[in-house]
């Protein structure tokens, strides 16, 4: 067997070059937040449903060089505050930097939440699981995320409950892989981009409500290369016949290579 060591070897530099290769990493995160601002998607996938974003097709398309490009608005939007019963919309968008093969890195997105409504906690959406097989477990160097990734289930409470600083509860956000039809998210060697769009409603311009929502974007790197994740709070406090106030804020405890 010894001679056929040279021979090995060699079949062996192969391999860790193809696998060098094929590792990808992620090396900086960035959220677009700022209202009246967009993050633009470019998307083979034609996704009607988003109807906040303008879809550009043809000759339209100003960046994207795939079947369609999305302007997808960032920040306070879609708001209709003088309704009987008023809601807007939320927006951010994540922007990942990546190197390698951009199959072998994973992605998704985390999220805490809390409504209150005339003095009352009301009920959470439902989790829309996340990249299970791929993380997100530890990200941020000293923290383990504890993520449910279970449908039937509701995103835990925010404040974090269930959970400890180093070992943080989580509902997964879903942004993964395997779901660009349900989700507006661009994947190509070199980056990822995708976008989310929160809503908020009263019954009434009477109600004092608030939300509290705790993100966190991350994309895992692959072969033992640098993963990123972007933790921030979006406040929105909204009083009897008020207009809402809302706040962006970063929590770097939980970021890593995260460009806020």
């Amino acid at each position: 067997m010894r001679t056929a060591s040279i021979a090995l070897f060699a079949c062996g530099l192969v391999f860790a070059a193809s696998e060098a290769w094929a590792a990808c990493g992620c090396t900086g995160m960035s959220v677009a937040r700022t209202t009246g601002n967009t993050q633009i998607i470019c998307s083979t996938v034609d996704q009607d449903e988003f109807d906040e974003c303008t879809k550009r097709s043809g000759n339209a398309r100003t960046i994207c060089g795939t079947t369609y490009e999305y302007a997808c608005p960032v920040g306070v939007n879609s708001e209709d505050w003088g309704a009987d019963e008023p809601e807007q919309r939320t927006g951010f968008g994540v922007t990942a930097t990546l190197t390698g093969t951009a199959s072998e890195c994973t992605s998704g997105q985390l999220l805490a939440m809390t409504i209150t409504g005339n003095g009352g906690t009301e009920d959470n959406p439902k989790i829309n699981p996340t990249d299970s097989t791929g993380g997100p477990g530890e990200l941020v160097t000293g923290v383990t995320f504890d993520v449910d990734n279970n449908a039937t289930h509701r995103f835990p409470a925010y404040p974090i409950g269930g959970g400890t600083a180093t070992n943080p509860k989580f509902g997964g956000d879903n942004y993964r892989w395997s779901d660009n039809a349900s989700v507006l998210i661009e994947r190509k060697d070199g980056l990822y981009r995708w976008w989310d769009n929160t809503d908020q409603g009263k019954e009434d311009k009477d109600e004092d409500a608030s939300w509290r929502y705790k993100f966190v974007s991350w994309v895992r790197g692959s072969s033992g290369q640098p993963s990123c994740a972007c933790s921030f709070n979006i406040s929105v406090d909204w009083g009897s016949d008020e207009d809402p106030d809302t706040t962006y804020t970063q929590d770097t405890d939980y970021s890593s290579r995260c460009n806020w």
